[in-house]
């Protein structure tokens, strides 16, 4: 079974008041600078902090995301203005996926819903009878989900009608709340569950194909990451257990690195980037795991990680947003968003704009631009306006 309410505990904070350990970063304006902030709750009962577990994502010129609060919500995020809303009973539980005109995500009702980007209405809505779901998969017509009851759904993207389901027997110890987004391949859906393992399904009709366990950890069995396909190679982790490369076809195992997390791994040209449980952002070298380099978190768990040209930028559950070299994995910048009040959900990165968005726990959405180096938005003798 699913505890959820013990279930949260790893994923919040270390210590009741958190450790220091980065007390030189500041929020450094030539590195990066807060545009706006939108609050999107309203009010709070006694001793509730907050987690938001979806993702801001950007589609053309607006930008999506949900909340417990209230739902779904659209906006343009230039000027900062609303462009539509949905309530969702039991608010947006799942990180949200964008395929052609419509939005794909959990309600905290049980429901799978398909939504119009354009309108904001409801295409349709599927039972899953879990208010805890992965972020959806959506290509060749079809959208898939893992609930956390280890149930992988198959339904057709355009009508929600359904198509399969695999149902695993549900991990007997305590499990992360959480479950990992499917990764269809070829003729396989590929998708880590509570039980330790990662599974290969038949894309026609949801057969197991092959499994391969991986956790090796001795607290939390799950694989809630989604599997990152490179060429030939597949690379997952459990999530306090480690990261393991594998071959795409067929699970063999060729290497492991022993630090897990909850988050996918980010890959670019040789290089492997991996948000851990144990509360580092590594560097490795993708082929050999080698560590080129590692930074820890003042506490907390990190969100995915943002690749820019020049560096890392990651969320920590517990208080702060960082910028890393991506070169060496020196901090450079470091910004409060308040005691406890950290990040969960994906970030999201328009990188022609330049700016990347994270919705906090406490259900604040924050916009933050990047600033080249020596960049100066301010005429001749004026004071830099980012600089207080």
């Amino acid at each position: 079974m699913v505890l959820a309410a013990f279930a949260v505990l790893p994923l919040l904070t270390t210590g009741c008041s958190g450790r220091n350990i980065h007390s030189e970063l500041r929020a450094d304006t030539d590195v990066l600078v807060r545009a706006w902030t939108l609050p999107t709750r309203k009010s709070y009962e006694a001793g509730d902090r907050g987690v938001e577990f979806s993702n801001p994502i950007l589609h053309e010129n607006t930008l999506i995301f949900g909340n417990q609060a209230t739902g779904l919500i659209a906006l343009y995020p230039t000027l900062n203005q609303q462009r539509w809303s949905l309530e969702i009973p039991g608010g947006v539980i799942s990180e949200l996926a964008v395929e052609g005109a419509s939005v794909y995500f959990g309600g905290g009702d049980g429901f799978l819903y398909s939504v119009s980007l354009d309108t904001g209405k409801v295409n349709w809505r599927y039972e899953i009878r879990n208010p805890v779901m992965s972020r959806p998969t959506v290509t060749g017509g079809r959208v898939f989900v893992t609930a956390a009851d280890d149930t992988v759904h198959a339904l057709d993207a355009g009508t929600g009608k359904w198509l399969w389901h695999y149902k695993r027997r549900t991990a007997a110890a305590a499990t992360i709340l959480g479950a990992s987004a499917p990764v269809v391949e070829g003729s396989e859906v590929l998708v880590g569950l509570s039980d330790g393992f990662l599974v290969a399904l038949s894309l026609a009709d949801g057969q197991l194909k092959w499994e391969r366990k991986l956790h090796q950890g001795t607290k939390f069995t799950d694989v809630d990451a989604h599997p990152v396909i490179d060429g030939t190679m597949l690379y997952v982790p459990s999530y306090d257990g480690a990261l393991y490369a594998l071959k795409r076809q067929g699970g063999e195992v060729l290497w492991r690195f022993d630090a897990g997390g909850s988050k996918q791994v980010a890959i670019e040209n040789d290089k492997l980037y991996l948000p851990s449980s144990d509360g580092h952002i590594y560097a490795l070298q993708k082929d050999s795991a080698k560590v080129l380099w590692k930074f820890e978190l003042d506490d907390g768990i990190p969100t995915q990680v943002v690749l820019t040209d020049r560096y890392v930028i990651v969320g920590s559950s517990f208080q702060y947003l960082y910028v890393l070299d991506k070169a060496t994995g020196k901090g450079l910048y470091r910004y409060n968003v308040g005691h406890g009040s950290g990040f969960y959900g994906s970030p999201a990165y328009d990188s022609q704009k330049q700016r990347v968005y994270f919705l906090s726990a406490a259900g604040n959405l924050y916009a933050f631009q990047l600033r080249k180096p020596g960049e100066r938005t301010y005429r001749h003798g004026a004071s830099d306006p980012y600089r207080f």
